[in-house]
């Protein structure tokens, strides 16, 4: 793998202020360590994308937000001490940091389902994405249930007037009321057994109860699936949410309480974000969720034949890199939920473990039989030197004699 994706990494983190680092840097413990040290010189290097107050604001009003993948990153940390310089599993300083990431792309709207041209790509923090993309869910939510109950209390008084013989106001009122269950379900979450699933997506101590986990410390957080396709809240045993217990599930941990994850199923389940919206007047409305993505991610516009890239100087000049970056992450660079690196060649390593190649065995058995061979000739010549030497000297007894 290129050392050119450490430098794509290092630019994400430092694109934006440190107030509003939308990268905040985790420590984890990886075998890559000389790997990583060696990326960790190109980090060192790497300078700001743009800042925020520097952005100007591009027309996206044709775009629609699209989830690509969830990866999580371990990277070398130069800082010596601060806040970099926690603690790992076994209680010893680490020098290595860990970052959730989430792929999204800016798909053109009317070619939404395949995305397969004139798309932007990007990478952003995932804490931060889902932040965004759930509250836009909810809001959308929100107002659905809002209409609901005014048109089915419309549709009510409708039914009432057409018992009166005002069949024209009746008919004027229907409407489907069946998302009023769905909407008593959501408002009634609680009562029912159930919290929000996207209320634990930042990183937050839980409350352990359980008499088995008595003086123990566990936190929950977003987490990426094995494959990458989707996103969950995990258990973690680090105040940064930067060492996952893939054995534990936070159900267990929220006194008796499930989570619901109709909201985070959204975001990454293909459910379209468009970037503009239309109120109930018919009026066009911009979705800031899009802007803010946006403006708070790397991306890679250009190759892609993204209609609103523009080429502001410094973020162009790096585009190579974060394209790099991002295309090495989608091709499983990163181990998404351990964030090991993944090394692929002839000599292939996943996470910690080595294979060796079909060629590799065909040699090592060719190795084996012909050092087999060469074994079992040299106990032959043996065999005969010593048996020829034992005859010789009969012979030489016999004259002797």
């Amino acid at each position: 793998m290129k050392l050119l994706s450490s430098a794509a990494f290092s630019i994400l983190l430092a694109q934006v202020a440190a107030k509003k680092n939308p990268f905040p840097l985790k420590q984890p413990k990886t075998t890559n360590t000389r790997k990583a040290k060696t990326l960790s010189k190109l980090l060192e290097k790497a300078e700001p994308i743009r800042k925020l107050e520097e952005q100007n604001d591009i027309d996206l009003s044709a775009y629609s937000i699209k989830f690509v993948k969830c990866t999580t990153v371990k990277s070398w940390s130069s800082q010596e001490n601060g806040n970099n310089n926690n603690k790992n599993n076994n209680g010893v300083d680490d020098k290595l940091v860990t970052n959730h990431f989430t792929i999204f792309r800016l798909c053109p709207s009317d070619n939404y389902s395949s995305c397969s041209s004139g798309y932007g790509e990007y990478i952003i923090n995932l804490e931060d994405y889902l932040m965004t993309t759930t509250e836009y869910f909810q809001n959308q939510q929100e107002e659905m249930c809002n209409q609901c109950g005014e048109n089915c209390q419309q549709d009510a008084n409708g039914d009432q007037n057409a018992d009166q013989g005002d069949d024209a106001n009746a008919a004027a009122n229907n409407y489907d009321c069946s998302c009023a269950d769905e909407c008593d379900k959501i408002e009634n979450m609680e009562n029912n057994g159930y919290l929000e699933a996207s209320d634990y997506i930042e990183c937050q101590e839980l409350k352990v109860e359980n008499d088995d986990d008595a003086g123990v410390q566990y936190w929950s957080g977003a987490a990426c699936s094995q494959d990458g396709t989707k996103v969950k809240v995990g258990v973690y045993t680090d105040e940064n949410c930067a060492y996952i217990n893939s054995n534990l599930y936070v159900d267990d941990y929220l006194n008796g309480f499930k989570l619901s994850h109709a909201l985070l199923k959204n975001v990454y389940s293909g459910t379209e974000i468009p970037c503009i919206g239309y109120n109930d007047n018919g009026e066009a409305e911009e979705n800031e969720a899009c802007q803010n993505l946006y403006d708070a991610a790397a991306g890679c516009e250009s190759g892609n034949g993204f209609a609103a890239y523009a080429d502001d100087g410094n973020k162009a000049a790096n585009e190579d890199v974060v394209c790099s970056f991002i295309s090495q992450v989608k091709s499983g660079s990163y181990d998404p939920v351990s964030g090991e690196i993944v090394l692929k060649g002839k000599n292939s390593v996943m996470g910690g473990g080595s294979s060796t190649t079909g060629g590799q065995k065909f040699a090592l058995t060719v190795l084996i039989l012909g050092t087999i061979g060469l074994a079992v000739y040299a106990a032959t010549i043996h065999s005969q030197l010593t048996k020829g030497g034992k005859a010789d000297l009969s012979q030489q007894g016999g004259q002797m004699a």
